[in-house]
Protein backbone atom coordinates (compact mmCIF):
# COMPACT_ATOMS: atom_id res chain seq x y z
CA UNK A 1 0.00 0.00 0.00
CA UNK A 2 1.34 3.45 -0.76
CA UNK A 3 2.35 6.02 1.97
CA UNK A 4 0.14 8.71 2.88
CA UNK A 5 1.41 12.59 2.48
CA UNK A 6 0.04 14.16 5.96
CA UNK A 7 -0.78 18.19 6.53
CA UNK A 8 1.55 19.62 9.39
CA UNK A 9 0.52 23.23 11.07
CA UNK A 10 2.39 26.03 8.90
CA UNK A 11 1.27 24.71 5.88
CA UNK A 12 4.27 21.83 5.24
CA UNK A 13 3.34 18.15 4.81
CA UNK A 14 5.24 14.80 5.41
CA UNK A 15 5.56 12.11 4.17
CA UNK A 16 4.86 9.52 7.16
CA UNK A 17 2.49 6.63 8.01
CA UNK A 18 1.29 4.65 5.34
CA UNK A 19 -2.65 4.41 5.10
CA UNK A 20 -4.42 2.45 7.50
CA UNK A 21 -8.19 2.71 5.61
CA UNK A 22 -9.72 3.74 2.10
CA UNK A 23 -12.89 4.63 1.32
CA UNK A 24 -14.54 2.75 -1.23
CA UNK A 25 -13.94 4.88 -4.22
CA UNK A 26 -10.28 4.85 -3.16
CA UNK A 27 -10.56 1.11 -2.50
CA UNK A 28 -12.17 0.84 -6.39
CA UNK A 29 -9.70 2.55 -7.95
CA UNK A 30 -6.92 0.63 -6.15
CA UNK A 31 -8.21 -2.50 -6.93
CA UNK A 32 -9.36 -1.29 -10.74
CA UNK A 33 -12.94 -2.49 -9.94
CA UNK A 34 -16.24 -0.50 -9.56
CA UNK A 35 -17.64 0.61 -6.44
CA UNK A 36 -20.61 -1.40 -6.86
CA UNK A 37 -18.70 -4.94 -6.58
CA UNK A 38 -16.55 -3.17 -3.57
CA UNK A 39 -20.40 -2.79 -1.99
CA UNK A 40 -21.33 -6.21 -3.23
CA UNK A 41 -18.08 -7.66 -1.59
CA UNK A 42 -18.96 -5.85 1.81
CA UNK A 43 -22.28 -7.50 1.69
CA UNK A 44 -21.30 -10.77 1.17
CA UNK A 45 -18.57 -10.16 3.89
CA UNK A 46 -15.91 -10.99 1.87
CA UNK A 47 -14.33 -7.76 2.20
CA UNK A 48 -14.39 -5.93 6.02
CA UNK A 49 -15.31 -2.65 6.30
CA UNK A 50 -15.60 -0.27 9.50
CA UNK A 51 -18.60 2.36 9.76
CA UNK A 52 -17.66 5.56 11.02
CA UNK A 53 -20.25 8.36 11.22
CA UNK A 54 -21.48 8.50 7.31
CA UNK A 55 -18.30 6.52 6.46
CA UNK A 56 -17.43 3.02 5.09
CA UNK A 57 -13.67 2.78 5.81
CA UNK A 58 -11.65 -0.86 4.37
CA UNK A 59 -8.82 -1.26 6.45
CA UNK A 60 -5.51 -1.76 3.71
CA UNK A 61 -5.11 -5.21 5.04
CA UNK A 62 -8.38 -6.59 4.03
CA UNK A 63 -7.51 -5.13 0.23
CA UNK A 64 -4.41 -7.48 0.42
CA UNK A 65 -6.01 -10.75 1.73
CA UNK A 66 -9.21 -10.17 -1.33
CA UNK A 67 -6.42 -9.54 -3.80
CA UNK A 68 -4.42 -13.03 -2.64
CA UNK A 69 -7.41 -15.24 -2.02
CA UNK A 70 -7.93 -14.52 -5.92
CA UNK A 71 -4.94 -16.43 -6.63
Amino acid sequence: MEAHTTAQAGGGSVNSLPRLTYKIKEAAEILGISTLTIRKEIAAGRIKSIKRFRHVLIPADELTKWVEAAR
